[in-house]
């Protein structure tokens, strides 16, 4: 099956170009740069796929495509630690997604995703997306759902590793649509605008439904600030609602935080075992939120590390490539 990906600079395939699996040669990306990352961008700075294995090797897919995307302020080199310390992503066909992760808006950066899993022309692929990348793969879907020909369309499956779903700041989200907050939004970078909670782009991200073909998988870090969870503040109350509203029928409400995060729960492949477990505890006593909050850990597994190393190996401990190497 042929690629339609462009071809870039021949220098920087020789930077990205590795042996999957390969601790050696995964050291490669660790001298990877913003710089090398803005050069892999289309003419537009359009984000582009990359594969992360010579060219002229790929003229056919050989197996199935796995593509990372990255986070704010991010670059492929994130991803060194885990492709060395997960030896069966050398069972995929490795892509690298490169894209303007700050003066690019998200909807545009989404779109530039969408075209190039087309373009891939495979029947399924796999993504994994740290942080912002994962809100950037979301969206992708949600465009993807909308096309003619569903049928068409490969089977998705995104992996998202501690992506903020509450969104970004609030601050000046009471002045939303005022041309003081238009005066604001103005100066800001085009993606940090669509982060704000309270942006035009949040408030469609959770309101299309997606066929049974795509699936998306949340996962978080143990620490870290950038990507809040159900165990910290402004989200550690979600358990007590989720208990409420199941033990008493009390329905969700709460602030943007709370209600992107739980739209991103409910949405994702783990949210009906949870509720199947939900259900089960309910039959013979009422749910708590400490039973939710054990529930939640179980099926949205917080890895060892911060918001960076939960990438990466952390002996002795369950973390994010050994868990990799058992659901991939």
């Amino acid at each position: 099956m042929k690629t339609n990906l462009s071809v870039p600079f021949s220098i920087l395939v020789s930077t990205l170009s590795l042996l999957q699996g390969s601790p050696a040669q995964a050291q490669k990306l660790y001298h990877f740069s913003r710089k090398d990352e803005r050069r892999l961008l289309g003419p537009r700075y359009e984000g582009r796929l990359i594969p992360m294995e010579p060219l002229d090797e790929i003229a056919e897919l050989r197996e199935e495509p796995l593509i990372l995307i990255h986070g704010r302020s991010g670059s492929a080199k994130d991803f060194a630690n885990l492709i060395s310390s997960a030896p069966k992503l050398a069972q995929y066909q490795l892509f690298y997604f490169a894209y303007d992760d700050l003066h690019r808006s998200l909807k545009r950066s989404a779109q530039d995703l969408a075209l190039n899993l087309l373009s891939l022309r495979t029947p399924r692929v796999t993504l994994i997306a740290h942080s912002m990348g994962g809100i950037i793969a979301r969206e992708a879907l949600n465009i993807l759902s909308k096309v003619q020909m569903l049928e068409n369309l490969p089977e998705i499956r995104v992996i998202a590793v501690d992506t903020p779903w509450q969104g970004g700041s609030v601050r000046g989200c009471s002045y939303k649509e005022t041309h003081l907050d238009n005066f604001v939004e103005f100066f800001l970078p085009a993606a940090i605008t669509d982060m704000r909670s309270c942006s035009d782009f949040f408030k469609g991200l959770y309101s299309i439904s997606w066929p049974t073909k795509f699936s998306m998988e949340l996962y978080f870090a143990e620490r870290g600030e950038q990507a809040q969870d159900y165990t910290e503040a402004p989200l550690n109350k979600l358990p007590e609602k989720i208990a409420n509203l199941f033990a008493k029928n009390i329905p969700m409400t709460g602030t943007l935080f709370e209600m992107h995060f739980w739209n991103a729960l409910t949405t994702s492949v783990q949210y009906p075992y949870f509720v199947e477990e939900l259900g089960e505890l309910h039959e013979h006593s009422p749910i708590t939120a400490t039973e939710v909050k054990a529930l939640l850990e179980k099926h949205f597994p917080r890895f060892p590390g911060d918001h960076s190393t939960v990438l990466g190996p952390h002996p002795g401990k369950k973390d994010l490539p050994s868990y990799l190497q058992q659901i991939l």
